[in-house]
């Protein structure tokens, strides 16, 4: 028995792009560029959000409600209280909606709406609709 048998692969979290650009009218992302990634675990309803002009900084994209097609958008804090307890503290800072195979994400202090794309190959968009 080789010692590798006994062991379950853990799957690593999966990567999805955050793009800028424009909503085409049949809701297809054109004249866009990368600005992040997002990341979710398998399992997990929540993405985390790393913007390539905040290097050090993640946010979190999580459902409003179980089936809701809605986002909210939260920023942690995380701090030592005067007795060194760990605290956090989170804070709404934007929403995000559906929109054809994105999730138009929207920071309150960014101009522009960022995309997370749920599908960035065509080959699983075209999957995932055949599929359904």
């Amino acid at each position: 028995m080789n010692e590798n048998d006994n062991v379950i692969p853990l799957k690593k979290m999966d990567k999805f792009a955050l793009c800028r650009g424009t909503m085409g009218t049949d809701d297809e992302l054109v004249e866009y560029e990368q600005v992040g990634v997002a990341y979710l675990k398998p399992g997990s309803k929540t993405f985390r959000l790393k913007l390539w002009m905040f290097p050090y900084q993640q946010y979190f994209l999580t459902p409003e409600h179980e089936k809701s097609n809605n986002y909210t958008l939260l920023s942690l804090e995380e701090f030592q209280s005067p007795n060194n307890e760990k605290k956090n503290s989170w804070q709404k800072i934007g929403r995000g909606d559906f929109v054809g195979l994105h999730i138009k994400v929207k920071f309150q202090l960014l101009s522009e709406d960022v995309f997370l794309c749920l599908f960035p190959d065509e080959k699983q968009a075209e999957d995932f609709y055949a599929a359904g």
